[in-house]
């Protein structure tokens, strides 16, 4: 009989964090390092989707030594810098947002940035109503 490898996950959504979030991260994930194997990064990283924010992300993950991954949320989108923010994360030391493979465990991570269609226009508010246009319009393809 073969021992079965076990990946103790961590993960965590909804950080929404914004300029005034400095020092309000780190003290939560500090225990990380010796509860889990990965950290998982679940959406809504930022509030506003600003490099600033995502540099402000990038400081308070600097203590975690675990691998991380991440996937971005509607937050993450809306001011169109994806991309930086993306880029300010990775070099923070997790992998590229997106669809990635966690190490050599064999297991791959996938999401989909929100307002897909599912929720209603009248709840959407500041953020996703031009993603929400794109969709049905036919982007994003």
């Amino acid at each position: 009989m073969t021992e079965k490898q076990v990946v103790r996950l961590a993960a965590v959504g909804d950080l929404h964090v914004k300029k005034t979030s400095q020092g309000a991260i780190a003290p939560l994930l500090a225990p990380v390092n010796e509860q889990a194997d990965v950290l998982l990064l679940c959406g809504d990283l930022t509030d506003y989707g600003l490099p600033e924010e995502a540099g402000i992300l990038a400081k308070e993950l600097s203590g975690v030594r675990i691998p991380m991954i991440g996937v971005l949320g509607n937050h993450d989108f809306e001011s169109g810098q994806q991309g930086e923010v993306c880029r300010i994360l990775s070099e923070a030391g997790g992998q590229d947002p997106g669809w990635r493979g966690v190490g050599d465990c064999g297991h791959w991570v996938c999401g989909n940035e929100g307002f897909s269609g599912w929720i209603r226009p009248r709840h959407i508010g500041r953020v996703g109503r031009a993603r929400r246009q794109t969709l049905r319009a036919g982007g994003d393809r």
